[in-house]
């Protein structure tokens, strides 16, 4: 019944994106979503299924149309109020369902070999089926934990990789100024060459800038493009479709001084869904070595969490402290530049030193850009790690 319904999960959700492919619709179809139509207002839905991602709606889309999400949605229904008993039952009938239709081939017939390996390793099937119920510990509820956490990890994966993507983005905007660099550089060799300043090797060089930084853009779109497509395909849009990527959201700075690690590592123990899950298992299991197992384990990954959740803050800390650090030197360049500004309108400096001069301004601005992507990341996952992924 389980192996049915999944495939029928699949089914719908593939028979779903090939309609959105063939009518222009990027989302799946509103009887492929997670939720029933009432689950949000209208003008929620319209704005989930518009062709415009934002970062805020990330967890409601990988609900809603990520697939993993759905199976496991569909799944989660064989499972709801059963206790550690009804689980283990299953493996046992599953389990005597094999052996039921194990015959031991006749060594006269032909094929013997072939049926005696085919056999022997639905035996081997049978008995791995008891021993997983003889040694299961889980229950409806420990499934659901299960579920609700790969859906959190999903969500957050899909966070980076929208982080990601905007980090390919300016660091492609990056590539293209380089470029331009060259390319200036090529114009002016070209006319000390015409005038007798320069020689061939020289404009050899500068014409092989111009060819690397151009195979730098392409690489780099390259990566831009497998990213958003990734991330795309991951919130349930189909393959190539026209999907606008929202801004990233700003880091919440004033959080981020009011954090109190020590409160949070008591939340983030509180929360993980690892340690809510050894625990329930803990309680479901009987004396003896399974019991032990998990004793210790519930013992080291909590140890686990509460470093994992400092580390976060570290880094979280860090990043902030780049971050401000690259503000400073971003204002400097902006100091330099009007005074830049100022000497062009006097002839007291080159355009070249102009060119360099907006270039340095161009990269520490990147710069800044960069640091806050990488301070929200941190924040991404030290929320994570408060919310139920420490350790995880």
């Amino acid at each position: 019944m389980k192996r049915n319904r999944m495939i029928a999960a699949s089914l719908a959700f593939a028979i779903g994106a090939g309609i959105g492919a063939g009518t222009g619709t990027a989302l799946p179809l509103t009887a492929l979503a997670g939720s029933p139509e009432f689950a949000y207002t209208a003008e929620k839905w319209a704005s989930l299924r518009d062709d415009k991602l934002e970062f805020e709606e990330i967890a409601d889309l990988v609900h809603e149309y990520n697939n993993t999400v759905i199976q496991n949605q569909i799944e989660y229904q064989d499972y709801r109020d059963q206790d550690k008993d009804d689980i283990s039952d299953d493996y046992y009938e599953a389990a005597q369902d094999i052996l039921n239709n194990l015959d031991y081939p006749d060594p006269d017939e032909a094929g013997f070999a072939s049926r005696l390996s085919s056999y022997l390793s639905n035996k081997v099937q049978a008995d791995s089926l008891m021993e997983k119920g003889d040694d299961n510990v889980d229950d409806g509820e420990i499934k659901k934990l299960g579920y609700d956490q790969t859906e959190a990890g999903l969500v957050k994966s899909a966070q980076e990789q929208m982080i990601s993507y905007w980090k390919q983005v300016y660091s492609l905007d990056s590539l293209k100024a380089s470029k331009q660099q060259t390319e200036l550089s090529l114009q002016s060799v070209n006319t000390k060459l015409s005038a007798g300043m320069s020689v061939q090797a020289e404009l050899l060089s500068a014409q092989e800038a111009v060819d690397s930084a151009q195979a730098s853009i392409i690489s780099g779109q390259s990566g831009v493009d497998k990213t958003k497509e990734s991330l795309c395909l991951m919130l349930g849009w189909t393959y190539g479709a026209a999907v606008e990527i929202g801004p990233p959201p700003e880091p919440k700075l004033e959080r981020i001084a009011a954090i109190d690690p020590e409160a949070d590592v008591e939340r983030g123990l509180a929360n993980s869904f690892s340690l809510k899950i050894l625990q329930k298992q803990l309680a479901n299991a009987a004396y003896g070595s399974t019991r032990d197992k998990l004793e210790q384990s519930l013992k080291s990954q909590r140890e686990s969490a509460a470093n994992s959740i400092k580390n976060s803050y570290r880094n979280l800390l860090l990043a902030k402290d780049n971050y401000d650090q690259a503000l400073q030197a971003f204002a400097m360049e902006q100091d330099n530049m009007r005074t830049a500004e100022t000497k062009m309108v006097a002839g007291t400096i080159t355009p070249n030193d102009y060119r360099k001069q907006q270039a340095a301004c161009a990269s520490a601005e990147t710069s800044v850009k960069t640091k806050q992507l990488d301070l929200l990341s941190a924040q991404v996952d030290y929320d994570w790690a408060v919310n139920g992924l420490a350790g995880s």
